[in-house]
Parts: structure tokens; C-alpha cells; sequence
């Protein structure tokens, strides 16, 4: 089995597809896939309005660097004195030079990038049911300048997007999604072999994520070269992990794909690539087959044929089947992309317009509502609620299941796995800028939970230095015949602006969840935090008193 990168990052693929489920927002039931934990009809409550643990004081007092994506910065050891010169004798010969670093190389080029897909997507709908079906069809285009630069360290790229959308008709309902303006210099790096795109100063939305993650990235298609001299009709395997992130999936468990080196004309050579996969994404099984070709400069003779990268166009035609997951559901599609790459002759304009963007960007909106600026980096993710009560940004391992008035469901998923739900709930604005007293939220929450409730295993209260007020409850208890663990927190700021956030998981996953809990609301930015004042969650509560942390019966996913 290959695992798709060394950091066991599970990323899901062709996004687009489930955000094409929110066009119809079909029903899905609350079943989920076998062999994984439950968090489903039996689970725990979140609590009512005093519902919310408070991060304790040494976390909650600290400024929210894991959300923000700040790198640490190791200090630079002081260098060594140097020693005194003494008299040595001459060495008998001059030892070899050592090699010097190679320079790193760095190639600008404009790409198009088009993608058609059609098929069906579905989800269970009950034990005795048959799945729930509907028909997809997407129609995805891209246009950018990409700068690539490569190190010893690596690959990466800084791509200046001129166009980036997808139109998704889900059931003959359609929705059109497209890169936002402030979002259109972005940079990629690879984690393992997975195109990671994200923004400088700033943070891009789940959706825009998932408009970028596309099956056969650009930056993947030189994997497809063998490295060495080939002949006309020799064929070489495609590594595993590479194949895996050419696929946008996590493993692979069986098949593979295979290159051919099918001609030579005129110094552009011709490579057919084949293969059938079995593998998996987000923890659930998938079947990939893959019929393409890919065109690549070529120098040498028939014999010993140099293919020289980078790919400049690349007709692929993909069949996919995945099952559904915790997080999303499955499709069974047809896909067709075709990429071309051409040198772009002003290399240094290119640049100029990569600079004007990262400023335009930082300059677009400040507070609730407009874009989380900071220093970005792979693998955090943007969520503004569209009352604008609060913003968040968060680990991409969790996965928004449910967005409504109601508040925000999401699941948490390490390499497949289902560890924890948390509910994010709006609360009606206090009168006073005190926040609920910890017993007040201990109150509330063994009301709330009723005979799931079992111990109250701590309780905090702390302020973070932007102000906001942070009550942190966990509670021990039993669902069905599981122990479970909720954690509470209720977060107060400086205008009355309340938030409750319930997270649940099972007491055995414990130590895989860690502290996602305390990261998550380091993420947290609400109105009255100098940011926006103007967004007020005012009137009675958004949802009812006691919002159940599960997905509710109207989910869209299974």
C-alpha cells in the first residue's frame, strides 16, 4: 500500500463534486459507512445558551498562532570564534572542491486547464433504503501564470490566476463558483505528493479549496517521466505516491499507472499512460481508471530517447467510483481534462502582477465579514458565517457537514477516521458584557445532556488578549452503551457578542483529538473584538435550546 505523502495528510478530492450537493441540498440521512465510529441519532446535546467550555488560562491566554499559520522561528546559533591560526604542515594534495549547490531554476509559464465531468453522486439513505442518487454535471475552467521554482528542497510554485470557475448542475439545478478577486495570487507547495495551495497574507475558504484540488495538477504532471533514457515503446511504472497525488487521492492498495513512450516527431514526444487503481480517500475505498496521453520535449534517437519536462499538454480521461464517507458523498463520474503549458514571454511582468495581487489582497475588507488576513500557510482554512457573527479559521481537517441559521456542524477526520463532531452556535447577545458564570455553564450543560450526563471533569475561565472571555467545561457521560467526552465553551466579548462550541468525541479517541478543541477556538474572531462592531447577533436564540451536536436530519451528507 502507498500512502499519498510522509505527513499521512488526508485531503478530499475533486471538491467541487460535493460542493455541487449543496445546489440541490438533497436530504441525506444520518447513516453512516460501516466500521467507523458513530456520532449519529444517540449523541450527546450541546448545551443551551450557557452551553461552552472555556480554554484553560496557559492555552486561552495565548494568542491564536496555530489558526493564524505564524511559523515558529528558531533562533539562529551564534557562529563559533575561530581559533588562533597555527603552523601546519602541507597537505600532499589539495583535496577535491566540493560540488556547489545547484542554482535554483525557476520557469514561468501560462496554463490552461479544463475539466468535464459527468455522472452521479449519492448517499445512503437508511438502513432498509436504497441510496439516494442524483445526476452531476461540471464544467471547470483555469487560466494562470505559474512561476515554478525548483530547489533542493523542493518544488513550489506562485500561480497569478487570471481565471479560475466551475458551474456544477446537481439534479438540473446549477451553481457557478469562482476564485474571489483577492484570491488570485496564489502559492503551492507539495506535502508529500499533494498540491497544497494557500495565500500569503491570508486564509482561502473550504470552497475556494476545493475549486483549486483537480485531478492531475499541473505540478504533478513531470512525475509521469521516467528520469532516464527510454525507447520508442518501452513502458516504466509511475511511482506510487505520485500516482496517488495525480489521482487526489490518499492510497493506493492496488493497480498503478503505467507510462509508454508511444513516438518522436520532431522533437516533442508522445506518452500514453494507462492504469487501474484501487485505493482510498477520506477512509473509504475508490476505483480509478485512467486512459491518457501527455506531449514532453524529446531529444536523442529512437534508442535512447531524453524526455525533457516540463509536460506541455496532457489529455487525460478518468472513471471513478468512491463510495460515501463521514464527510461527504459518493460519486460515480466521468471526467475529461486536457492541460497545456506555454512559456510566457514577459516572466518579469509576471512577477509585478504575483506583488500587485499580495497587496490588493491585504488590502480587501478588515473584520467580521471580509477575509481573515494573516500570515497563511497549507492546511488551515477560512470560515466567515454569512450573518457575519463571528468568523474561524481552522485545521482542514476538519469538514464542514452543515452551514445553516442554525449554526455550523462539523466532523473531524485524521486519515479516514471519524474522531470528534462539534457543533458552532451563535448566542443570543447578552445584556451585560459579563460572560456566563462556570457554574451557570455546568448548569446548562447537565440540563442539556439529561441522562447522557456522567461527571464534570473540568472547568476553566480565561481571557485571551483580544479580549474575548472563554468558559471551558468537559464533561464525562455515556451515549448508547459508548463513553464519550464533550467539551463546552462559551466565548464572551468585549460588546456582548456570545458563541457556544460543543465538541464530542469518544473517550478512546481522546488522544488522537488532542487539543484540536483549544486550536479551534484559538481560530475564533468575533464582532466586538476591534475588528467589527457593526455585526450584531441580536433577538431571540438561532436554533433550539438544546442543538444536538450530530447532524440534523436535514444534513446533506450522509
Amino acid at each position: 500500500m502507498a500512502r499519498r505523502n510522509g505527513e499521512g495528510m488526508a485531503r478530499r478530492s475533486w471538491g467541487w463534486l460535493v460542493v455541487g450537493c449543496l445546489v440541490a441540498a438533497p436530504a441525506w440521512a444520518e447513516s453512516d459507512p460501516e466500521g467507523e465510529v458513530s456520532l449519529a441519532a444517540e449523541d450527546p446535546v450541546a448545551a443551551a445558551d450557557g452551553d461552552g467550555p472555556a480554554a484553560e488560562a496557559a492555552a486561552a491566554e495565548a494568542e491564536p498562532a496555530a489558526a493564524s499559520g505564524e511559523p515558529t522561528v528558531e533562533p539562529t546559533p551564534a557562529p563559533e570564534p575561530a581559533l588562533a591560526a597555527e603552523p601546519t604542515p602541507e597537505p600532499a594534495a589539495e583535496p577535491p572542491a566540493p560540488e556547489p549547490p545547484a542554482p535554483e531554476q525557476e520557469q514561468t509559464d501560462r496554463v490552461r486547464f479544463k475539466l468535464d465531468v459527468a455522472g452521479e453522486i449519492f448517499a445512503p439513505a437508511g438502513r432498509d433504503a436504497p441510496p439516494v442518487r442524483r445526476p452531476i454535471v461540471v464544467d471547470a475552467r483555469f487560466d494562470f501564470l505559474e512561476t515554478m521554482r525548483t530547489t533542493e528542497s523542493g518544488i513550489t510554485a506562485r500561480r497569478c490566476y487570471r481565471d479560475a470557475a466551475a458551474e456544477v448542475r446537481v439534479d438540473g439545478e446549477s451553481r457557478a463558483t469562482r476564485l474571489a478577486d483577492d484570491a488570485r495570487d496564489i502559492s503551492v507547495v507539495l506535502r508529500g505528493t499533494t498540491p497544497a495551495p494557500h495565500l500569503e497574507g491570508g486564509f482561502l475558504s473550504r470552497e475556494e479549496l476545493d475549486l483549486l484540488e483537480t485531478p492531475f495538477d499541473p505540478l504533478l504532471l513531470d512525475r509521469l517521466l521516467p528520469g532516464r533514457s527510454v525507447a520508442v515503446a518501452e513502458s516504466w511504472p509511475v511511482a506510487a505516491d505520485a500516482a496517488a497525488g495525480l489521482l487526489a487521492i490518499d492510497t493506493i492498495e492496488s493497480g498503478g499507472l503505467e507510462a509508454t513512450l508511444e513516438a518522436v516527431e520532431h522533437g516533442q514526444a508522445t506518452v500514453k499512460v494507462t492504469g487501474i487503481v484501487d485505493g482510498a480517500a477520506d477512509g473509504v475505498p475508490t476505483h480509478v481508471t485512467v486512459e491518457g496521453t501527455v506531449t514532453v520535449t524529446a531529444s536523442g534517437d529512437s534508442a535512447a530517447v531524453m524526455l525533457e519536462g516540463p509536460v506541455v499538454r496532457a489529455e487525460v480521461a478518468l472513471r471513478e467510483r468512491r463510495e460515501a464517507s463521514h464527510v461527504s458523498p459518493g460519486f460515480d463520474v466521468e471526467a475529461r481534462l486536457t492541460a497545456v503549458r506555454t512559456p510566457h514571454a514577459d516572466a518579469g511582468r509576471h512577477a509585478a502582477e504575483s506583488v500587485s495581487g499580495t497587496t490588493t489582497a491585504a488590502r480587501v475588507g478588515v473584520g467580521i465579514g471580509s477575509r481573515r488576513q494573516g500570515t497563511g500557510r497549507p492546511g488551515f482554512v477560512w470560515h466567515g458565517d454569512a450573518a457575519n457573527r463571528y468568523d474561524l479559521v481552522y485545521d482542514d481537517r476538519w469538514r464542514v457537514i452543515e452551514d445553516g441559521v442554525e449554526g455550523l456542524v462539523m466532523r473531524f477526520v485524521d486519515r479516514g477516521a471519524l474522531v470528534a463532531q462539534c457543533s458552532v452556535t451563535a448566542l443570543p447577545r447578552a445584556a451585560s458584557q459579563s460572560p456566563p458564570s462556570i457554574a451557570e455553564v455546568e448548569r446548562d450543560i447537565e440540563k442539556s445532556l439529561a441522562g447522557q450526563f456522567g461527571r464534570i471533569e473540568h472547568s476553566s475561565e480565561a481571557a485571551r488578549s483580544d479580549g474575548v472571555r472563554i468558559v471551558r467545561v468537559a464533561v464525562a457521560g455515556r451515549a448508547g452503551d459508548l463513553p464519550f467526552r464533550w467539551i463546552h465553551h462559551v466565548l464572551t466579548d468585549a460588546a456582548g457578542h456570545r458563541l457556544a462550541v460543543t465538541c464530542m468525541l469518544e473517550q478512546s479517541l481522546e488522544k488522537r483529538f488532542g487539543a484540536a478543541d483549544r486550536e479551534l477556538i484559538d481560530g475564533i474572531s468575533l464582532p466586538g473584538n476591534g475588528a467589527d462592531s457593526a455585526a450584531e447577533t441580536a433577538g431571540g436564540p438561532m436554533g433550539p435550546p438544546d442543538r444536538e451536536a450530530r447532524v440534523p436530519s436535514e444534513s446533506r451528507t450522509p
